[in-house]
């Protein structure tokens, strides 16, 4: 700053607007590279997802629950790093605790859109922040199915409540609203306080990592399920799939109709008609086979590739 008064000479009252505007631009562009620094030797995001990158620099991600639709629009807005969607309270918390924490631009998380009536993983953040996990990593008072943090470290959880503040905007899904809501979040203050929790916090890189298992195997022959075969036919002008459900002896069991090959699935494996993991995956391609061939107008026969229908 003192060569630059002595670059751009101060007023006879004393101020220095050219210095003052040239030390900005300095310290924009400084930044810019410190940020490019961060983009260019990290791969960010860390872990796979529903969602879209807007700019891993900035400090909001946002977390649209099952509201698909408000991705786009929010991707659009000032400060936004990432915003995408979210299911399980389980998996799905983990992979946004594992994005956050590689980030340290990320000082806020905003929750909004409809959260799952069945998983209930907005509901399961909301009680991480106010109430905290266990010994065992469960979410405490969370009411979705299994909330447990169980593939991720106690330390990188704390990290995680200590990095960022959560906005907790579940079920708004007006998206001028949100944006009013969004734009009114004070940023500057939130990072001076963060800056100071994550002081002697480190944000290390971590990759999901797989076994690689190798597609095939042997199938076992369906007439050794104990509980006997399906015979599956379509209607193409009811479009309409027909499962008839027969005993190892041949006779008649059950007969299933319908147009959705999860729900005649569902109502197979709720019924307890297999005793085959290999006979369930049959019936779900067999199922799924049918319902393409309604919808193209093709001719079906179990077991058999699908074919044009000859008229």
């Amino acid at each position: 700053m003192h060569f630059l008064t002595k670059l751009f000479p101060t007023k006879s009252n004393g101020e220095n607007h050219s210095a003052v505007k040239m030390f900005y631009n300095i310290s924009s562009v400084k930044d810019f590279f410190k940020n490019l620094n961060f983009n260019t030797k990290q791969k960010w995001p860390v872990v796979s997802g529903n969602y879209k990158v807007v700019n891993a620099t900035h400090p909001i991600a946002v977390c649209t629950l099952t509201s698909t639709n408000l991705i786009q629009p929010i991707s659009q807005w000032e400060n936004i790093a990432i915003v995408g969607n979210l299911y399980t309270p389980n998996l799905g918390i983990e992979k946004i605790i594992k994005n956050i924490v590689s980030n340290p631009n990320i000082r806020v998380l905003v929750l909004c859109g409809k959260d799952s009536p069945i998983f209930k993983a907005g509901q399961a953040i909301q009680c991480l922040f106010k109430h905290g996990i266990t010994s065992e990593k469960r979410i405490r008072n969370a009411q979705g199915h299994f909330p447990v943090l169980q593939n991720l470290s106690i330390e990188k959880i704390d990290q995680f409540l200590k990095q960022v503040e959560l906005i907790d905007n579940r079920e708004n899904i007006e998206v001028d609203l949100l944006h009013k809501k969004i734009s009114k979040i004070d940023l500057k203050n939130n990072i001076e306080v963060k800056n100071v929790l994550l002081k002697s916090e480190q944000t290390d890189m971590e990759e999901e990592t797989f076994i690689e298992l190798k597609p095939g195997g042997k199938r076992i022959p369906l007439d050794y399920d104990e509980k006997g075969f399906f015979v599956i036919t379509t209607d193409l002008d009811r479009k309409e799939i027909t499962v008839k459900h027969y005993f190892k002896d041949n006779r008649p069991g059950y007969i299933i109709k319908g147009n959705s090959p999860e729900s005649i699935l569902l109502a197979i494996l709720e019924k307890k008609l297999v005793s085959q993991m290999s006979h369930a995956g049959y019936l779900g391609a067999e199922l799924n086979k049918a319902k393409i061939a309604m919808k193209f107008n093709l001719e079906y026969i179990q077991d058999q590739p699908l074919k044009k229908k000859h008229n």
